[in-house]
């Protein structure tokens, strides 16, 4: 079932003479996971950005369960590459930020935040404050803390891009725990073909300029670990073809 539509939108900045995005249509689904992939500069956060509400489109309309957004809420969850922790607050405070805005029921907040405690393995750290984290317990502390509000759709921007390979991998399998337990829908960015391989059921292909959606692939080696991977001729070409897509003139 559709959760969010994006119809015919193009988006230009006020302060520039081109378009950013042009035609860009898509649907996601509930309970699928999506990754964004193209060309730096090409817009892909500047989608994100549309579809958090934090800016509008010039032309065309998004659109969640059939209403228009006109505005960031708590539907749409955003982890960002830099994270944008609370470095003064420990973990408790940091995961426990977003419902004490909302106000949710304290009990639901803290069976909430036990749970996903011992699913991103912070339940040691819960007491630290998050500047004296490495950035692997940083990433986790900013996957739960948008988890808990257990937002219809999350979307992640270059969230794991600044992590060693192992910590990266750590970081993907304790994304899919989260994501198959809340089954919402999640929408990625990445520059890894690898990392959008594995995380991707649909592949987003955005190039050309201004930026346009050329492709949507259906992935047939998603959460595929490497060991696993066929690395027969037809994954090769499958992994050559998106790359050509991504580097496209």
């Amino acid at each position: 079932m559709s959760l969010l539509t994006i119809q015919n939108v193009d988006f230009q900045y006020p302060t520039s003479q081109e378009l950013s995005l042009k035609n860009i249509n898509l649907n996601l689904d509930q309970n699928s996971l999506n990754v964004i992939v193209g060309p730096s500069g090409i817009g892909k956060t500047t989608l994100l950005n549309l579809i958090a509400g934090y800016d509008f489109p010039t032309v065309g309309k998004i659109t969640m369960t059939g209403q228009p957004i006109t505005g960031a809420n708590w539907q749409r969850g955003m982890v960002f590459q830099d994270m944008a922790l609370f470095g003064w607050l420990n973990v408790d405070d940091n995961i426990l930020f977003g419902p004490k805005m909302r106000k949710m029921n304290l009990q639901l907040a803290k069976d909430r935040l036990k749970k996903l405690l011992f699913e991103t393995g912070l339940a040691e750290y819960r007491r630290t404050p998050v500047y004296e984290l490495s950035g692997g317990l940083k990433q986790r502390v900013a996957l739960a803390r948008a988890f808990i509000n257990e937002p219809p759709l999350l979307m992640l921007d270059e969230s794991f891009s600044a992590l060693d390979n192992a910590t990266r991998n750590d970081m993907h399998d304790t994304l899919i725990k989260m994501w198959r337990n809340v089954q919402n829908c999640v929408l990625a960015i990445t520059h890894d073909i690898d990392e959008a391989i594995f995380l991707g059921q649909k592949i987003i292909v955005i190039n050309q300029r201004p930026g346009t959606i050329i492709d949507v692939i259906d992935n047939p080696y998603f959460m595929m670990k490497a060991e696993t991977l066929p690395r027969d001729n037809q994954y090769f070409s499958f992994r050559r073809h998106l790359m050509a897509l991504i580097v496209m003139a």
